[in-house]
């Protein structure tokens, strides 16, 4: 009879320990990895800063046309590391950065490019519930089930470290506008061309 209730105990604990592993298993892609998205070796010499805000039309044409010659010249040779960084303006751009931290490391490269490329899109509507309901398609066709998205969206450690890198640009580079770029620790002040900034760090290294 003892046997018997101990056996029964022991299912129950194992089958306990099998539910909470389902659970765990099942919900890790609702985790939220807080950091900025880096492209490139961490131990580079030359490290590119690129503050940005999803919603600043200027953002977009930086992205889009200067990123690409910036990721050929400097990354791909192993020269630079490039982290895009939030500064968003507006609660659409927080919104989308908020997002942005779940989509998985592959595709957030993918997901700024999209971003950037429907910007017009997106992130225009008579309320931010419209809006967030263009930012949820984005994220779906990049495999970002709607429980996710509403979990990014609703989480405040999330938000918290989105607002808190804003913050810290502030007052670290007086960051006022974007885009801004902070090459080697130092605000980047010349003009947002290929040329220009491929011209100011090869003569600081």
């Amino acid at each position: 009879m003892h046997l018997k209730i101990f056996s029964k105990m022991k299912t129950s604990k194992l089958l306990i320990k099998a539910i909470l592993l389902l659970f765990l298993l099942n919900n890790k892609t609702i985790a939220i990895e807080l950091n900025s998205h880096t492209i490139g070796r961490e131990n580079s010499a030359i490290s590119i800063e690129i503050f940005s805000s999803f919603t600043c039309p200027y953002c977009a044409k930086l992205h889009l046309n200067i990123l690409p010659d910036l990721i050929k010249k400097y990354t791909d040779t192993g020269r630079a590391k490039i982290t895009l960084k939030d500064f968003p303006l507006d609660l659409a751009a927080l919104n989308a950065s908020k997002i942005e931290k779940c989509i998985p490391v592959k595709n957030k490269l993918k997901f700024h490019d999209t971003i950037y490329l429907q910007q017009s899109e997106w992130a225009s509507g008579s309320s931010i519930e419209e809006i967030n309901q263009k930012l949820k398609k984005i994220s779906s066709d990049l495999g970002i089930s709607n429980e996710i998205f509403n979990s990014c969206l609703n989480d405040p450690k999330n938000e918290e470290f989105v607002l808190q890198t804003r913050i810290e640009a502030q007052k670290k580079f007086n960051i006022n506008a974007t885009p801004t770029i902070v090459i080697n620790n130092k605000k980047y002040n010349g003009d947002y061309t290929i040329s220009a900034i491929s011209k100011y760090i090869e003569k600081i290294n």
